[in-house]
């Protein structure tokens, strides 16, 4: 892990402190961490607005389903067609879900770093 051991200190007018909050929020960013990775010319995209919850949930549902096709696959011992299309289908459901993520995914593990 990277060490941040050295403190900077900038004045800024009300302006530019509020400008610094807002794009550093947007971004679901500390302001410390927006401002490291302007100066290291990172690009800093907005946070997308996400219902978590509800991706939570869709995802959760998801995997239940492939529990219960699981389950009556042991049961028969045989997994049929119809079994291997729905899991499939199901696999895609998912990536459908988080898919538009994974430009954020390094983002959100660099803010992370941060907080700790």
């Amino acid at each position: 892990m990277r060490k941040l051991n050295k403190r900077a200190h900038f004045m800024l007018n009300d302006k530019e402190l509020a400008a610094l909050k807002k794009k550093s929020a947007e971004a679901g960013m500390t302001m410390s961490a927006w401002v490291r990775k302007r100066i290291m010319e990172t690009t800093i995209r907005e946070r997308p607005n996400i219902d978590w919850r509800y991706l939570a949930e869709r995802v959760n549902a998801l995997g239940n389903e492939v529990n219960e096709i699981t389950r009556t696959v042991n049961e028969h011992g045989v997994a049929t067609e119809y079994d291997v299309k729905r899991i499939l289908g199901i696999l895609r459901q998912v990536k459908a879900e988080l898919a538009f993520l994974a430009p954020y995914a390094h983002d959100k593990k660099e803010a992370g770093k941060e907080s700790k």
